[in-house]
């Protein structure tokens, strides 16, 4: 049986009463923390560091402190230090997890929380992080499924069913999602972006007037919330109120001048309304946003055919065209405007490239029928323009291009039969306007 030597003894006693000493910091510091007095919580544990240099809780609290008043590189080395002293410790992991998450190093984050699941398959924080860490990505799937965990293992917590509604709703399991967002809403009253979401729901079940209601209420809460402007936009647009969504869309494109699906649909409206000076406007700031974005050149072309600046036009779609040569929509469009201005040879080559890239293209096969009944190849014309009046019967120029091509070549039956629909679809028109 071995003695312990005096002076050794001594030394043990007072390395324990150091061990104690620091620990009983710590206790200390975590109630001060929990109380938000950051600076006296800092305090008590570097003495606690002091006292025991390799100790593991301690450079953890350490790192939440230092992670609390956003110094993240100090808490990351402090987090990093704690698992060098003790790799098993989840604490120090699931917080060096969190904190790579927060500073958008997601691979090594979700690595990290997976090593804590892994350890502790239960532990709250890192399964509610990792699940939102993976809808992040856009794995919903996935993401859903840690955060169902998570709301079993902290049910009535507003920040998982909030993202667990926006993941379900994602899978298109749309009433898990109403259901979720519904109780984050009566969490949290006050939050916009639930009420946004169950928008979104109603909406795709087409309760547009219940949708319109829950958007607005999100914008009453959130007057900043360019998605919530741009969703009731289309709403109205889908009622043909092109005037409110004109207004929706503006409010939108106010405050997120950076989504190009904004100019698009605000110009729109403004064609809608027969406005193509303010669409050109509108599709011009996108072009000069988007330089390299081959649609709003399209736009600008569009806009600019109804405003009858032609040469503007032709310019803006070989503008698209030199950057998407395969733009059935331009190559259209170019058809069009080069047949107007009596290159009939050039303009089929447009028209038919339209075409090989799209056949069920109205517009193409229009322009195309017109041109060859122009160009009097009827034979060639009548399919095309047949092809036409099925993708849009209610077309009144389609029927008249087919009146004229059955009369050349004498199949009377026929053109008496396009010259009836094209007058009933005139005074349709004419009824319309009244």
């Amino acid at each position: 049986m071995f003695v312990l030597a005096p002076w050794l003894h001594l030394t043990i006693e007072a390395r324990n009463q150091e061990r104690d000493e620091a620990q009983a910091a710590l206790r200390d510091a975590v109630v001060l923390l929990k109380s938000g007095r950051l600076n006296d919580a800092e305090l008590l544990v570097r003495r606690a560091l002091a006292l025991a240099p390799a100790n593991t809780d301690a450079h953890n609290l350490l790192g939440v402190v230092l992670d609390q008043r956003g110094n993240v590189v100090e808490a990351e080395k402090e987090y990093r230090t704690a698992l060098r002293f003790d790799p098993d410790s989840i604490s120090a992991r699931a917080n060096l997890g969190v904190l790579l998450a927060r500073t958008k190093r997601t691979d090594e984050a979700i690595e990290t929380l997976e090593s804590v699941l892994k350890a502790s398959p239960d532990h709250p924080q890192a399964t509610i992080n990792l699940g939102m860490l993976y809808c992040s990505r856009n794995d919903f799937q996935r993401g859903a499924i840690l955060l169902a965990r998570a709301n079993e293992l902290q049910p009535h917590t507003f920040d998982i069913l909030e993202h667990l509604g926006i993941a379900l709703y994602n899978l298109k399991r749309l009433d898990e999602a109403a259901n979720a967002l519904k109780a984050a809403s009566s969490l949290s009253p006050n939050a916009a972006e639930p009420l946004y979401f169950q928008g979104l729901i109603a909406s795709a079940g087409g309760e547009d007037e219940a949708a319109a209601a829950l958007l607005e209420k999100a914008l009453t809460l959130r007057p900043e919330y360019p998605e919530a402007y741009f969703m009731l936009g289309e709403l109205m647009q889908k009622h043909a109120r092109f005037k409110p969504a004109k207004d929706f869309y503006e409010h939108a494109l106010q405050q997120d001048p950076s989504r190009s699906v904004y100019y698009a649909r605000l110009g729109g409206a403004c064609i809608a309304l027969g406005d193509f000076e303010q669409a050109l406007d509108v599709f011009r700031r996108a072009a000069g946003r988007f330089p390299e974005d081959a649609d709003m050149h399209y736009f600008v072309a569009l806009a600019a055919r109804g405003a009858s600046d032609y040469g503007l036009a032709e310019a803006a779609l070989r503008k698209a065209l030199s950057l998407r040569p395969n733009h059935a929509d331009a190559l259209a469009m170019l058809g069009a405007i080069t047949s107007d201005r009596g290159d009939a040879a050039a303009a089929e080559s447009l028209l038919r490239r339209a075409l090989a890239l799209n056949e069920r293209h109205f517009n193409a096969n229009r322009d195309l029928g017109l041109l060859l009944v122009r160009t009097r190849r009827y034979d060639e014309a009548l399919p095309i323009l047949q092809r036409a009046a099925s993708l849009k019967d209610t077309d009144a120029d389609v029927h008249y291009q087919l009146f004229l091509a059955f009369a050349r070549l004498k199949r009377n039956q026929e053109a008496e039969r396009e010259l009836a629909t094209y007058k009933r679809l005139l005074d349709e028109q004419k009824s319309k306007s009244k």
